[in-house]
């Protein structure tokens, strides 16, 4: 009769507790330690592992692009820009104004304009952002519309002057979400139905790669660490956290961490896949 081989299937009855970025690193660290030998039902949840995987990883990633959403900071700092553009624009132009026109026929031109598209100065730089945006967006309009005015304010200004107020005007309107919408916020409850599903996914393999153990055949018990150690390391690594966090022993070094810790996990990350 063979020895029985001591395999304790406890600490792999039940999944760990995850977050997002342990549950997807964990899944894909398992899957590929997915044995060659691996039984019809460890290949059966494992492809359901790598579904759960792949939904996880679009909500994760709708909710990173959402949270890119304009925030006040860069809001006013695409303010300051328009701001400083027309300025600059409009400053350009009444340098030219303030020459005498006999000598610099150019300077009467520049008086006009001013008088057409300042009539007031700045002060619509002064106006809410989106009630700014739309006096920048009429006063462009007015330049497109007027070839001879465009022209003109290059050849006054210079073209990286109005060249720089249509830069800055595009991004403010990125910005403000009136050109190009905003998704709306994704809240922490998106992910939490993808993670519930990955985390049961995950603890079914775990179920079926302790039921290939055979404690009579040591080559089933051998797969099974193999599969199994992803999980292993994962737990390791969160316990000397907490003995090093609690006092009862030495913080584990980078190295220790580098050797014991889940793989650098990124969004576009491959996920195995599964072979039939």
């Amino acid at each position: 009769m063979a020895r029985s081989i001591v395999f304790d299937p406890t600490p792999y009855l039940r999944p760990p507790k995850l977050d997002v970025r342990q549950a997807v690193a964990l899944s894909i660290a398992l899957l590929s330690a997915l044995p060659r030998d691996a039984t019809d039902g460890m290949k059966r949840t494992a492809r359901v592992v790598r579904k759960a995987t792949l939904a996880m990883n679009k909500a994760w990633d709708h909710k990173r692009r959402a949270a890119g959403a304009a925030k006040p900071a860069s809001k006013a700092k695409a303010d300051h820009r328009v701001d400083t553009a027309w300025a600059a624009l409009k400053m350009r132009v009444d340098a030219c104004a303030l020459l005498p026109a006999e000598a610099h026929p150019r300077a009467e031109r520049a008086r006009e304009i001013v008088r057409v598209l300042f009539p007031e100065g700045l002060e619509f730089l002064k106006l809410a952002m989106d009630l700014e945006w739309a006096e920048s967006n009429a006063l462009l309009g007015r330049i497109t519309e007027d070839d001879a005015l465009g022209k003109d304010l290059v050849a006054i200004a210079g073209p990286e002057f109005l060249a720089e107020v249509r830069a800055a005007h595009e991004a403010y309107g990125e910005i403000l979400g009136i050109t190009r919408a905003h998704e709306a916020p994704a809240d922490v409850a998106a992910l939490r139905e993808p993670l519930r599903e990955l985390v049961s996914a995950i603890g079914d393999y775990l179920l079926q790669v302790v039921a290939s153990v055979d404690r009579e055949r040591p080559e089933t018990v051998q797969s099974a660490r193999a599969a199994l150690a992803p999980l292993d390391r994962l737990r390791q690594a969160a316990a000397r956290r907490a003995a090093g966090k609690n006092g009862k022993g030495a913080p584990a070094t980078d190295e220790d961490e580098d050797e014991e810790a889940l793989p650098e996990l990124e969004l576009d990350t491959p996920v195995p896949d599964v072979p039939q």
